[in-house]
């Protein structure tokens, strides 16, 4: 990672000195309390805090017209850039954060090329799914992602407005259905 990334210099210029402070702002995974992703954005954003929280096109129809509105990408998380050594505090007491995601003690860090390539994917603000194959029920499919990577499943169905899928899936130790997202199957 070069110094550029991760770091940025400072300065604040008072009257008669200058000072130079090292930012160490990187992109972290924030779990909000539960419907409150629009709460926990929102009074993140007043802290001065930057936010990325990705989210789908999802049509709703109402008696007189279907209109778009967006459905977040990963229900319940969203990502935010900051120096945590210095605003650790002011993101974990916003209202409508649950925590701070964390591998053991330390917060973890979501590197900047996969908020990058969410971000490449993002067109008039709502997340475009990746082109894909037609999917037909009953047909097999080959689960390429996730912690079920290599297993097979029986397709059941697209679900709407969600770029997920429903999947039957059987094992030695395990037969039932499973929702993963449609980038997660290969035919």
């Amino acid at each position: 990672r070069s110094s550029n990334e991760s770091q940025r210099r400072v300065r604040f210029c008072r009257p008669g000195r200058t000072e130079s402070i090292m930012s160490d702002s990187r992109w972290y995974l924030i779990h909000s309390k539960a419907r409150q992703e629009d709460v926990a954005e929102l009074n993140l954003r007043l802290l001065g805090v930057e936010i990325f929280c990705p989210r789908l096109r999802k049509l709703k129809s109402t008696r007189s017209k279907a209109q778009s509105e967006g459905e977040v990408l990963f229900p319940g998380y969203f990502f935010i850039k900051i120096d945590m050594k210095t605003g650790y505090r002011k993101v974990t007491y916003a209202h409508g954060v649950l925590r701070v995601v964390k591998f053991g003690a330390e917060p973890a860090v979501v590197e900047e090329a996969i908020i990058d390539s969410i971000r490449e994917r993002v067109h008039n603000g709502f997340v475009l799914p990746p082109p894909s194959a037609s999917l037909e029920p009953g047909q097999i499919v080959r689960i390429h992602k996730g912690p079920f990577h290599g297993f097979e499943a029986i397709f059941e169905q697209e679900l709407n407005g969600t770029q997920r899928v429903a999947l039957l899936m059987k094992t030695v130790a395990f037969q039932g259905r499973m929702v993963l997202n449609r980038d997660c199957v290969v035919l």
